[in-house]
């Protein structure tokens, strides 16, 4: 099962086991942000595999995570 590294403007800010965990956190952000950020248009998210360590993980499109209509990152 892939975890999920969250980056703000590059800089780490949270690091999540699942999809769901994502749209948790994006959903907080997006609140937090409301004026500044509405859209978390300044947020990363980078799954990472069992192979992170070597490849760095793989940066995934946040709207995966804002529609909430989709299912899970890649299925």
């Amino acid at each position: 099962m892939a975890k999920y590294e969250l980056l703000v403007d590059g800089e780490r800010q949270g690091r999540v086991d699942s999809a769901d965990d994502v749209r948790a956190w994006l959903r907080d952000y997006r609140a937090e942000h409301t004026l500044d950020d509405p859209d978390a248009a300044h947020v990363q998210v980078r799954e990472l595999s069992s192979w992170a360590w070597l490849t760095g993980g793989r940066l995934l499109d946040r709207d995966e995570f804002l529609d909430e209509s989709r299912g899970p990152a890649g299925g």
